[in-house]
């Protein structure tokens, strides 16, 4: 095994971070779930963290009206 140094250490991190385009601006996806009660929230990322996909987590917790077609 060769070392690693802290320069390396990052690399696969950052690929995550943002995608630059062709114009060399940066794009970064961003999701969420909105909720009013904190109980509700701890127990949305509870499930997330038992390893529930962020997708179902998100329909069953959200209260974004916005993604159910109800925008004020």
């Amino acid at each position: 095994m060769g070392k690693s140094n802290k320069k390396d250490e990052g690399k696969s991190a950052k690929k995550d971070e943002g995608k630059t385009n062709k114009s060399g601006a940066r794009s970064i996806n961003v999701r969420h779930i909105l909720c009013e009660k904190h109980a509700k929230k701890e127990e949305a990322l509870a499930k997330i963290n038992e390893g529930i996909k962020f997708d179902e987590v998100a329909r069953s917790y959200s209260e974004d009206k916005a993604r159910q077609g109800k925008q004020r």
